[in-house]
């Protein structure tokens, strides 16, 4: 009873959230709001947040480092989902979810270079077969931030094998396990990954570099994708099962810190551009391009890397406000010191719906003639009292986007049970289920059922 005064309470105060948001008119009365016929409503994971065990890759020696994870935190048992599947799909059906997007963990698959674990293959030929028994579509990650470490010791995304090796361990996946699965996505936020990985030092391999060090890891990942995209569309052409191959986008809008600030203006400008549009723009081009005076210049040319994206995979969670100065040079301001609490997540980030909406339309008007899916949209929010609102107003930010002409085709949410969040370990909270750790049940929170409902009627009542 508790749980539904809560969302009940929740959903009458969300239809409210909009007052300041300038996506609202709140003169506009309430009515039904309908998404686009076979929409893909999906929640998504990865497979070394949630599973456990993964001890041949390289996140574990990393998180079993002193000092690299926020309370001593590490993935040996996660939210144990390896040996929950049955459990954890059942949950995707509570959800009324008819797509799920999931990453495959190469270093259970290929632990030692050219050796096949045959209990890793099975178990996720058991994966897929239940998701497809159970009427959901999977679509796959096939690189979610780990590598296997004989991978990592080789050199990572620097070493001039990672292309060839990448597509042999993606051939055998799509032959050996999922065959007739529809859409792969190669590599998730391969910003975040270089940034954390080659700049911040809060990821492997731990290095704290300057922007050019970004420059060959970069290169190593299109590189990548190039390899996987031609090898797995020739073998779906001889099989006659047609596949897309995407990848998944960390896009974040950018301000300027003082829209009077010229500088400022400028900052965000090339922040923008480096930081969303370089990578997908390098995929549509075949050219790799940076451009941000005094901190990273590149103009590479990666043979059979353009046009070799089928979809437009978008992960978004939040924005940014950029400062420049000649003395500190490219800063974003913390949004604790900016904003109200109620407008941040539990990690600090903005909770931006606005943003969402103008990184729809950048990403329509630079990729017109790509389908955009969802690949992720998530809130760190333990009380749970601020998903649903979050949930609702960037739902509302889509069927916008979807009035300007842009094509959305689908929405993950980030994520369906809590997990392992990286360097901030299991602090932070996105699950639309509570996973308590020590007893390792799983809880449905009140935004389950909130996003439960949406999916199940395509729509829901609100204000546009």
């Amino acid at each position: 009873m508790k749980a539904f005064i809560k969302i009940f309470f929740i959903t009458v105060v969300v239809f409210c959230s909009f007052k300041n948001n300038s996506l609202a008119i709140s003169q506009k009365k309430m009515q039904w709001l309908s998404f686009p016929k076979d929409f893909k409503w999906c929640a998504a994971t990865a497979a070394h947040q949630i599973e456990g065990n993964n001890k041949n890759s390289d996140w574990w020696l990393w998180e079993n480092q002193s000092g690299t994870i926020k309370n001593g935190d590490n993935t040996e048992i996660a939210a144990d989902h390896w040996n929950k599947l049955k459990e954890d799909i059942d949950l995707l059906g509570q959800l009324n979810l008819n797509t799920y997007r999931l990453s495959i963990e190469w270093a259970k698959i290929e632990p030692t270079q050219g050796q096949w674990d045959p209990e890793a293959v099975a178990h996720y030929q058991t994966e897929i077969r239940m998701l497809s028994d159970a009427g959901i579509a999977p679509l796959i990650t096939l690189q979610h931030f780990t590598l296997p470490q004989w991978v990592a010791q080789n050199g990572g995304w620097n070493w001039n094998g990672i292309a060839d090796a990448f597509a042999k361990y993606s051939e055998f996946v799509y032959t050996q396990i999922a065959p007739q699965v529809q859409d792969w996505i190669t590599l998730n936020e391969p910003m975040v990954l270089v940034f954390a990985g080659y700049l911040e030092g809060i990821f492997p391999p731990g290095l704290k570099g300057k922007f050019p060090d970004i420059i060959a890891p970069i290169t190593g990942m299109l590189k990548a994708h190039a390899a996987v995209y031609k090898k797995l569309h020739l073998l779906a052409e001889k099989s006659d099962q047609p596949i897309r191959i995407g990848f998944a986008h960390h896009l974040r809008k950018m301000y300027p810190a003082n829209s009077l600030n010229p500088l400022d203006l400028l900052a965000a400008h090339y922040a923008n551009e480096a930081w969303n549009w370089a990578f997908p723009n390098a995929i549509k081009t075949g050219r790799l391009i940076f451009s941000v005076p005094f901190t990273l210049s590149a103009n590479i040319e990666i043979p059979d890397l353009k046009g070799t994206q089928d979809f437009f995979g978008l992960n978004y969670y939040s924005s940014d406000k950029i400062h420049y100065s000649f003395s500190d040079g490219f800063k974003r301001l913390d949004p604790k010191t900016e904003l109200h609490e109620k407008n941040i997540t539990d990690l600090g980030w903005t909770i931006d719906p606005k943003g969402f909406y103008d990184i729809l339309k950048q990403t329509k008007n630079r990729f017109p003639d790509l389908s955009i899916l969802i690949t992720e949209n998530g809130i760190a929010d333990a009380t749970d009292f601020k998903r649903i609102p979050f949930i609702h107003d960037h739902l509302i930010a889509i069927l916008h986007a979807i009035d300007k002409g842009a094509k959305i085709e689908g929405y993950c949410h980030w994520s369906l049970i809590d997990n392992f969040e990286w360097a901030e370990g299991y602090t932070p909270r996105f699950g639309l289920f509570e996973v308590n750790y020590s007893t390792l049940e799983r809880t449905p929170r009140p935004s389950a059922t909130y996003l439960s409902k949406i999916a199940k009627d395509n729509g829901f009542i609100g204000k546009k």
